[in-house]
């Protein structure tokens, strides 16, 4: 496919030669020179290490034998091109090889905003296991929006609704800032307006719908995400449904049960303002999820369900509008989940 993308290779050449690494760490899939960045670095004086040993969520041993090349090769900078996991690899690989070299990414997604935030996920035999620093943020981003011709229409969705999530729950938490809601606001604002023609593959949407991810990533790199995301990775695990699929499954139940119990009238306030920000409400929200095929197949056994419950770490919920106990969870996981 050509994807037209050569302002974008441009750029990308510009920012390595400006930097003029010795040794490149390419982090990307194993189909990595499909958007050209790796022709890209031809002619350039510098190396090319590739490293695409990880998964699609990537495992902390992932991250373990990223490193190792990394710091075995010698490796002055770090290139990375594709989606979250790819980019949280990289990050991750920066993290824990306790290196200050920069970080250049091109997202291929329009979903994490991993490309301007302080966090990288990762898992541990599954289970989520991720770092945060503000020192592993990409020093140079590329938002090659040509890219998202590549995404099968579904991934298209389950990426743009963890940006939609992401947007809503820096918008809810309580670290939220002036300009963290400006970025929230910005990005529901977009997503309103052209998710349904991107994920129908019309790419006059594909630059905003780039925009409205690396929006509500910076959002969250101020506020941090909440409930939807703690709850969520369970479901991830057991249902094997995609991040930003699980995310919005929990966004809308914490959604509507936060509606239905709320106790107080800045809560009230603030559930209005989401309404009116997001185009949305939990019932409309649901009905998008239901149109889209992702409110099916929601089982979990006796096992899991409990299993879910005591993953959910309380402390790590502080940044949510409303208090949740172990009650509530469970109150939250029942309301849309059948326990076999």
């Amino acid at each position: 496919m050509n994807y037209n993308n050569e302002m974008f290779i441009n750029q990308f050449r510009d920012i390595l030669i400006k930097n003029k690494p010795a040794k490149i760490l390419f982090v990307c899939s194993a189909e990595y020179d499909r958007f050209g960045y790796r022709h890209a670095i031809d002619g350039l004086e510098t190396e090319i290490v590739p490293f695409c040993d990880f998964s699609v969520n990537p495992e902390v041993s992932d991250v373990k034998k990223g490193v190792f090349l990394f710091k075995e090769q010698k490796c002055d900078f770090i290139v990375t091109v594709g989606g979250g996991s790819a980019m949280d690899t990289a990050k991750a690989i920066k993290f824990f090889a306790e290196s200050n070299v920069k970080i250049l990414a091109v997202p291929t997604t329009a979903g994490t905003g991993a490309e301007v935030t302080r966090y990288a996920v990762l898992y541990n035999n599954g289970d989520k296991d991720s770092v945060r620093s503000y020192d592993i943020i990409p020093n140079y981003a590329v938002f090659d929006y040509k890219t998202l011709a590549s995404l099968p229409r579904f991934q298209k969705i389950v990426t743009g609704l963890d940006a939609f999530s992401h947007a809503v729950e820096a918008y809810w938490s309580v670290h939220s800032t002036q300009q963290s809601r400006e970025y929230s606001a910005q990005a529901l604002d977009i997503f309103n307006g052209v998710f349904m023609k991107f994920i129908d593959g019309d790419e006059s949407t594909y630059e905003d719908m780039m925009k409205c991810s690396e929006l509500a990533g910076r959002a969250i790199n101020i506020a941090q995400t909440t409930a939807p995301h703690a709850l969520s990775y369970k479901i991830h695990k057991f249902k094997g449904f995609y991040h930003g699929h699980a995310v919005a499954l929990c966004l809308l139940y914490i959604w509507k049960y936060m509606e239905e119990n709320s106790s107080s009238d800045k809560l009230d306030t603030l559930l209005e303002e989401t309404a009116r920000v997001s185009h949305f409400t939990p019932e409309s929200f649901k009905n998008l999820l239901i149109s889209l095929g992702l409110h099916n197949d929601l089982t979990l056994t006796h096992d899991q369900f409990k299993e879910a419950l005591e993953g959910v770490n309380i402390d790590r919920l502080s940044n949510h509008p409303m208090r949740f106990s172990l009650d509530d969870i469970e109150k939250i996981y029942c309301s849309f989940l059948d326990i076999v």
